[in-house]
């Protein structure tokens, strides 16, 4: 089954959510409450997290608002028939190599298809998260070529990630999340440090924070059956970028669903409304 279009699933709930008490913070001596969300990023490999895997992850991870890279029909088949309680929100685009999710625990009032790169749609939806507004895009540019003996982005690829570091920073409080195919050396990541945009791990995250590569993965140039032969995890491609007025309280990495990355999650907390 190819579900070629963006569809949101309705909750089954009515005004009821299952959220943990823990993601509401009432600060002793103040007169606000916060919110405290769990973002997850995960690039499924395109299949290698097999659909049960996969879901077991998630229901583990208590994550609130995740977002998936690289998501196939059988994945996001199990998320729909597994996962409609705990993620009553859903925004599925099931294509494989350029596949996105949005799963979340909050109603999601709008969505979009970003064509920023040619056939490789990124993702933006409108989260409400217990009365503000929450810009969330997932994205994942395709990775750099080979240029002047140097791994350089396409210009493309360049202005598909201007493009989402903009779109994040002008509809704040947003969080951009995704497999960026670069690592923390990348200029571009500079570029998006310099513009305003927080790394919720390089703040707040203990280690490395290494997700890529787990395994083997599926290749869109080179057939072989070498899939999910073990790998030494050697960088961090997976981001979770937050936006000014957003704190990040932690981040971490996740545990391993058969994908050839790694998840990353971070506990974020709302600025107040």
């Amino acid at each position: 089954m190819q579900l070629q279009v963006i569809s949101v699933v309705n909750s089954r709930h009515s005004g009821e959510f299952p959220f943990s008490p823990r993601t509401q913070l009432t600060w002793l001596g103040c007169a606000d409450s916060r919110v405290l969300l769990t973002v997850m990023t995960y690039n499924v490999g395109n299949g290698l997290a097999l659909p049960q895997r996969l879901v077991a992850l998630l229901r583990e991870s208590d994550a609130d608002l995740v977002g998936l890279q690289e998501l196939t029909a059988a994945q996001a088949l199990a998320l729909q028939a597994e996962l409609a309680n705990l993620y009553p929100y859903q925004v599925l685009t099931p294509t494989g190599f350029t596949g996105k999710g949005v799963l979340s625990r909050y109603p999601v009032v709008s969505e979009e298809r970003l064509e920023l790169y040619p056939d490789r749609p990124d993702v933006r939806a409108t989260v409400e998260v217990e009365g503000t507004r929450l810009n969330f895009l997932v994205a994942h540019p395709p990775p750099p070529g080979l240029s002047s003996l140097r791994l350089n982005f396409h210009p493309l690829a360049v202005s598909q990630l201007d493009t989402l570091a903009t779109l994040a920073l002008e509809h704040a409080p947003s969080v951009l999340v995704g497999d960026f195919n670069m690592t923390p050396r990348n200029p571009i990541y500079a570029r998006f440090v310099a513009a305003g945009l927080e790394d919720a791990f390089a703040t707040t995250g203990a280690g490395l924070g290494l997700t890529f590569p787990k395994r083997l993965g599926h290749s869109a140039r080179i057939r072989h059956r070498l899939h999910g032969f073990p790998l030494r995890l050697v960088t961090r491609f997976d981001y979770i970028w937050t936006t000014p007025g957003l704190q990040a309280e932690s981040a971490w990495v996740g545990a391993d669903a058969g994908s050839d990355h790694l998840p990353v999650l971070a506990r974020v907390v709302l600025p107040p409304v």
